[in-house]
C-alpha cells in the first residue's frame, strides 16, 4: 500500500478547494433549517442565520448564529430549549 504524506501545502490546498464553502454552507443550512423547525414546533421565537468568512490563517467557516441567546442556555427570563445544540446533534 502507498504511503501518503500530509504535507502543511497539501492541507492549505485543501482548505482552498472550490467546493469546501459550498460544502459547509450546505451543512449550515440543514442546521438553520432544523433550528427552525424546532423553534417553531416549541413556540421559541427565535432567528436563525449563517456568517461565514475566512479565518486569519485561511481556513473557511460558517457559522450558525441565533438572535435569542437566552433560549440557548436559559435565563431567569427564558427556559433552556438549546435550539442550536439540538439542531446540530442531527446533522
Amino acid at each position: 500500500m502507498a504511503e501518503v504524506e500530509i504535507t502543511p501545502e497539501f492541507i492549505f490546498s485543501a482548505m482552498h478547494h472550490p467546493g469546501i464553502p459550498a460544502a459547509l454552507q450546505s451543512v449550515a443550512d440543514r442546521v438553520v433549517q432544523r433550528a427552525s423547525s424546532i423553534a417553531a414546533s416549541e413556540g421559541v421565537e427565535v432567528e436563525v442565520t449563517t456568517t461565514s468568512g475566512v479565518r486569519p490563517k485561511g481556513r473557511p467557516y460558517v457559522n450558525v448564529v441565533a438572535d435569542n441567546v437566552d433560549q440557548e442556555w436559559g435565563s431567569s427570563r427564558s427556559g433552556k430549549y438549546r435550539i442550536l445544540g439540538r439542531a446540530a446533534e442531527g446533522v
